[in-house]
């Protein structure tokens, strides 16, 4: 039974605690190993210093180890600003467009640096990144701009210049100007509710711009936002369109879209993010709009109406025949299209089929390969993303039926049995009324969970690819020796099966006019004779003969 008393004890909520985030100074003792970036990051973080700064020119110089960074911007009016951890020090205008993480020079600790600016300057040493206090000089240094010194790797032309190709400013690496370029063209959008302009691009875009960046540090990003200079890149892909590039270029406009920082390498999850998101996709269907045409499955056509955009159909997306297997390296036989034969005369299989879907897919593609026909056979391949565009809707291929004739021989090959029948004919019946039915050589026996069984009839010798064949009972294993190997292996069994089926008599009879052949001058002869003792006498077509004997013994 609950205790009504026991409540008297609690405190009142007037009495609880009150609990607010802070910094520890040990946090600061410590910056000279938590804030040191890479040699890429520290780029970054200066050139953004001075473009904040206002600077339009700056100077980067390599000597001994040493790098000196060079601006004409407005110059430090407060030093202490330098080591305010967490502070930026920007005007208003920066912390609504730009979210200025406040780590500036800490991203070179713990290195020992110089800055001079309006006749002042300061060395910071490792003590000064650790809180203590930093003697502010006369200098005799220029009186506008900012001069920074520390050691360093090699800032490199080649390295900085991606970092300061969008970044508006001037920037010259021992004297070598580096070019600026444009991130967006003119088919750019403005959207200043989200501080930006997007351009949605085609992959073969030959326009140099930001496009030609999109990747460098990734292998499949397609989309790329310039933070005043700094490529931040991330995927988009929920417009099913291949090979198009999204650009998202910040103006300097007050924004809700963020980067995680210090680092800036990703976009923070925020409702911004999400707008963003939506207005890459709009803008991705008015480009596919321009454009003409498109691939963009069913759904995606509809959304796209949805936001106003009325798209044209996809252009018709199908694959002749059924079957590929190009992981491991082997096709089956190919189904060929014929020249203006349209698309309205092809069938699709019918994926609601029962648990022969698989044996049947495989008998449907071998008919068409293999069968004869007044009019072609010819299934494709559409995927269900687009059922719904009028092209999509064609007949289907419903039953697939294997007659088999007499078995003539069985063996184990490769990883399933080879089985040779007298004859085999596949029919197929199609939705719209039609049957196709031929002879064939080969087919998947009905009811197989995977392909390594296979029939064959005698024909298949001489019509059928030993390629074709292994594709058929299962192809090469992943996890065995390399291809040829196996292929070689699969072509050794194939022609062992192929001598026990003509039996040993025969064999032997090709073995002995192989052997014939192989004699250099004899190929015009009328007749050998070979006695038990091993001499061989060949006799020309022109009654010449020649007697071989075996060579002597000892």
């Amino acid at each position: 039974m609950h205790d009504s008393t026991a409540t008297a004890d609690l405190e009142s909520a007037d009495d609880l605690p009150v609990i607010r985030a802070r910094v520890d100074p040990r946090l600061l003792r410590k910056a000279d190993r938590l804030l040191t970036g890479t040699l890429e990051g520290r780029i970054i973080e200066l050139l953004q210093n001075a473009r904040r700064a206002g600077a339009q020119h700056v100077e980067i110089t390599n000597s001994g180890g040493t790098v000196t960074i060079q601006d004409d911007g407005r110059g430090i009016d407060d030093f202490a600003k330098l080591l305010d951890l967490g502070g930026s020090g920007w005007e208003e205008e920066y912390e609504a467009s730009e979210d200025p993480a406040g780590v500036g020079l800490f991203c070179l600790a713990p290195r020992d640096i110089r800055i001079r600016s309006k006749g002042r300057r300061v060395d910071i040493t490792s003590g000064g990144w650790r809180g203590a206090p930093v003697e502010v000089l006369p200098d005799h240094g220029p009186a506008q701009g900012t001069i920074v010194q520390f050691e360093d790797d090699e800032w490199s032309a080649a390295l900085v210049r991606p970092l300061a190709a969008f970044g508006g400013m001037k920037v010259a690496v021992d004297d070598r100007p580096l070019p600026r370029e444009d991130f967006l063209g003119k088919n750019a959008v403005h959207h200043p509710e989200l501080g930006c302009r997007i351009e949605v691009l085609a992959s073969n875009d030959e326009r140099k711009c930001g496009a030609q960046f999109c990747g460098r540090d990734a292998y499949c990003r397609n989309a790329a936002i310039n933070f005043h200079g700094q490529l931040v890149h991330f995927d988009y892909h929920e417009v099913d369109e291949p090979g198009l590039h999204y650009l998202i270029d910040l103006t300097g406009e007050p924004t809700g879209i963020r980067l995680m920082l210090p680092a800036r390498t990703q976009l923070v999850e925020n409702p911004a993010r999400g707008a963003l998101l939506a207005a890459i996709e709009l803008e991705a269907y008015w480009f596919l709009k321009h454009a003409g045409h498109h691939k963009l499955p069913y759904k995606q056509y509809v959304r796209a109406r949805e936001l106003g955009v009325d798209l044209p159909e996809a252009d018709p997306q199908f694959s002749v025949g059924l079957l590929s297997d190009s992981d491991n390296g082997t096709y089956p036989g190919l189904v060929k299209q014929p020249s203006g034969f349209p698309l309205s005369s092809c069938y699709r299989f019918e994926y609601e089929a029962d648990s022969d879907h698989e044996t049947d897919v495989c008998n449907a593609h071998i008919l068409a390969v293999l069968g004869e026909f007044k009019t072609p056979f010819v299934p494709v391949e559409i995927q269900p993303k687009y059922d719904g565009y009028s092209w999509a809707t064609l007949p289907t291929i419903g039953s697939v039926a294997v007659e088999i004739g007499r078995k003539t021989h069985e063996a184990s090959v490769w990883r399933g049995t080879l089985t040779c029948v007298e004859s085999l004919v596949i029919t197929v019946k199609t939705s719209d009324g039609r049957v196709f039915r031929s002879a064939v050589c080969m087919a998947v026996p009905p009811g197989v969970d995977e392909r390594e069984d296979l029939l064959v009839t005698p024909a298949a010798q001489r019509e059928a690819d030993d390629t074709v064949l292994w594709f058929y009972m299962g192809g090469p294993f992943d996890d065995d020796d390399t291809w040829d190997t196996q292929s070689d292996r699969f072509s050794s069994e194939l022609h062992d099966f192929g001598l026990a089926l003509v039996g040993p008599e025969e064999s032997a009879r090709r073995g002995v006019l192989s052997a014939i052949e192989q004699i250099r001058g004899v190929g015009n002869w009328r007749f050998v004779k070979v006695w038990p003792d091993g001499r061989v006498e060949i006799t020309s077509k022109r009654g010449k003969k020649k007697m071989l004997k075996p060579p002597k013994r000892g």
